[in-house]
């Protein structure tokens, strides 16, 4: 499966995005289309469903925030609660790697 195809995927399973948006986001024509749901069986599938009203939204479940502890609803695969969370995320992964770069480092210095 393509990327694109990875991508109309998931705006299909989307309540907010109807068909020719997601055909005009992807600049696909309705033959291209046609063609993509017959070759992609959980498009069709997806396509169907929305059809007949039985699409299921993805469930979203609450995520502990890594840094500060508190619980959120992620958007993607958001790992934070918030931006200074994400920039404390980010500086503590740099303090990390450069500690670890120190000690292979001198582990090494130790080995000659």
């Amino acid at each position: 499966m393509s990327g694109e195809e990875h991508a109309i995927e998931l705006l299909l399973r989307s309540p907010r995005f109807d068909i020719d948006e997601i055909m005009e986001l992807f600049d696909v024509g309705d033959r291209e289309f046609r063609e993509l749901a017959r070759a992609n069986p959980k498009i069709a599938r997806l396509l169907e469903e929305r059809r007949l009203g039985t699409l299921k939204p993805l469930a979203v479940q609450p995520h502990k925030c890594g840094v500060c502890g508190e619980w959120f609803l992620p958007y993607g695969a958001d790992k934070q609660c918030s931006d200074p969370c994400k920039r404390t995320a980010q500086a503590d992964r740099l303090v990390r790697a450069e500690e670890r770069r120190r000690t292979i480092h001198a582990s090494a210095q130790r080995l000659t």
